[in-house]
């Protein structure tokens, strides 16, 4: 017979209590979850009435539209916030990105800007930065700034260090220059060096209103596997703002599985998931 503990004390979420949550990360952060996701909704969200030793969802629903809950709700944010990635995803876009730093230093000797619009947990920008290091120098001339919505995601990035499988596809020749192999009680894990972590910048960002981002001008911007949870109308205000951040003839990476194909933007598709803004839209400086 399973043991007691086998059977979850859990309450269920109700279909009426999955629906505020969705409305409450559609409001929050432009998340559009699906029905899919009620489960994974329900297994986060357990967690803090545990904590909280709340009875009922609906419990927790009222916590959050209280006046002085502004804390709490950034913890519910980071709960239903999905963060799941790891060193070079995706590395077609790596190759390019060693090619355009390349090109683009040898055409106007500027600092090259790049933003990491929805970085997770730090491995996009790591990944940005291991190629920047490379193509230009640790210490060369380029700027890195990584941003999330996620506080607990963005706390994690800056610490640098990461269980050894999140690095697997990590190109060998990069991993040895900079990755450091943990020891003792951090066995299995790896730390970016910090001469290449203290390249990158970290912040919080809503990107529902990342006009508000003070950083702008940039070369390329990253903002991969993200759009896929925004619905068609919250994926344009996203990308028009963006594109604003964009230099005349700035380019934009999104993520494989993604489309941006039906929207009005200043956007000319190179290739299925990489944009260049067209030079009369640009909002940044040539």
């Amino acid at each position: 017979m399973p043991d007691a503990g086998y059977f979850s004390s859990d309450p269920a979420l109700s279909d009426a209590e999955f629906a505020q949550f969705r409305q409450f990360i559609y409001q929050a952060a432009g998340i559009d979850l699906p029905s899919s996701k009620r489960a994974l909704v329900q297994s986060r969200l357990a967690k803090r009435l545990r904590h909280l030793r709340l009875d009922s969802y609906t419990d927790y629903w009222r916590l959050l539209n209280e006046q002085a809950s502004g804390a709490e709700r950034q913890r519910a944010i980071n709960l239903l916030s999905t963060n799941e990635t790891y060193f070079f995803r995706e590395p077609q876009h790596f190759d390019w990105l060693r090619r355009e730093a390349l090109a683009r230093s040898d055409q106007n000797r500027r600092t090259i800007r790049v933003w990491s619009a929805a970085c997770s947990t730090g491995e996009e920008p790591y990944s940005i930065a291991m190629v920047l290091a490379e193509a230009l120098g640790v210490d060369g001339n380029w700027q890195l700034f990584a941003s999330d919505i996620n506080t607990r995601v963005t706390a994690f990035a800056r610490r640098a260090v990461y269980p050894v499988e999140r690095a697997r596809k990590t190109p060998p020749l990069l991993w040895q220059k900079y990755f450091l192999r943990g020891r003792d009680e951090y066995e299995g894990m790896v730390r970016v060096a910090p001469e290449l972590a203290r390249r990158v910048s970290f912040s919080n960002l809503n990107l529902l209103h990342c006009q508000a981002f003070p950083q702008d001008n940039f070369d390329i911007v990253f903002l991969r596997n993200v759009l896929i949870y925004f619905n068609e109308e919250t994926k344009q205000g996203v990308l028009s703002s963006l594109c604003g951040k964009l230099r005349r003839g700035g380019s934009l990476l999104i993520g494989h599985s993604e489309s941006i194909r039906n929207l009005s933007l200043p956007l000319r598709q190179e290739e299925p998931s990489r944009y260049r803004l067209e030079a009369e839209h640009a909002g940044g400086r040539g």
